[in-house]
């Protein structure tokens, strides 16, 4: 018995935060980039207020006994971002930070010894901020930026708990962006991650004592298409593309089939009043691997100061 609940705790602690990236054990997030990818906003002080509803609807990952189970999360992010009048090369630098509170709550099932076994988790609080400083450019068309993102472990993270808030590990992100702003009223826009997670040094799977969660390395990108229908109205394609490019490690050892994928896709409309700006958007998954999986509904609230 001791070795079945063991090995429940450990199928269920591989959700320590539930982010809207449906990682793992990462921090790094899907989402927060559509409209205007690329394009940095005119020099000043801007804030954006993401609001995010996600229902679960299935959680995989085969190499840690994963295969089933449904739930909710929650999430309030808050990202001001402040554009400088100069920068490097030309462009403008910029500096900007996300700040996640969530609220999650999951049913997991997990395969056992003695068969499959569902079990229930839930937290809430701070997750994991965003600090970042990058640089963009403009043409007439063409708008990109390139920015370095790290990822902090500013998140609760207890590792007898079964979920957290926080995953308490570092992640490294460059980050490159791209909008083309055409003048028929089309617009394309994408924004490619590579993620580089530290190691948890606190977490201890139990039954092995293996002490120590590190997941892999993976690219990510959002994307987005849209049509200006008014000059103050668009309507597109959203969504985002993750391949995880390693397996994950828990002790030092690579816990093989862990690798993760995802295709996911749905409408988006923006809308602009002079400073303020509304997002919302519906991104379901089309295809996906290894991940914790969600109907996606986001509405964005922007405001330029």
């Amino acid at each position: 018995m001791k070795l079945v609940k063991g090995l429940v705790f450990v199928c269920l602690a591989t959700l320590v935060l539930l982010q809207p990236a449906w990682a793992f054990n990462s921090s790094s997030f899907n989402g927060t980039a559509d409209f205007y990818a690329g394009a940095a906003p005119p020099p000043g002080l801007h804030l954006i207020d993401y609001n995010v509803y996600m229902d679960i609807r299935k959680v995989e990952n085969k190499g840690q006994g994963l295969t089933d189970g449904t739930g909710t999360l929650t999430a309030l992010a808050f990202r001001p971002i402040y554009v400088a009048e100069k920068g490097l090369l030309g462009g403008n630098l910029l500096f900007h930070s996300i700040i996640p509170l969530l609220s999650m709550e999951a049913n997991v099932t997990a395969q056992t010894p003695g068969g499959p076994i569902t079990v229930q988790g839930h937290d809430g609080g701070l997750g994991d901020i965003y600090f970042g400083i990058g640089n963009a450019w403009h043409t007439p068309v063409w708008h990109w930026l390139t920015v370095l993102d790290i990822i902090t472990p500013t998140g609760h993270f207890d590792p007898n708990k079964p979920m957290n808030a926080g995953n308490n590990a570092f992640v490294i992100e460059p980050v490159v962006a791209v909008t083309g702003l055409f003048a028929n009223g089309f617009e394309t826009s994408a924004k490619l991650m590579y993620s580089i997670p530290t190691k948890n040094g606190d977490y201890v799977e139990p039954g092995t004592l293996l002490k120590g969660y590190k997941t892999g390395q993976a690219i990510h990108m959002d994307y987005n298409v849209n049509y200006a229908l008014t000059k103050d109205f668009k309507l597109g394609v959203t969504g985002w593309i993750w391949q995880g490019l390693e397996s994950d490690e828990i002790g030092g050892v690579k816990r093989h089939d862990t690798k993760d994928f995802e295709f996911s896709m749905g409408p988006a409309m923006r809308y602009q009043n002079g400073k303020f700006g509304l997002v919302g958007k519906y991104v379901v998954p089309i295809s996906a691997e290894n991940r914790i999986e969600a109907n996606q509904l986001w509405v964005d609230l922007i405001y330029s100061f």
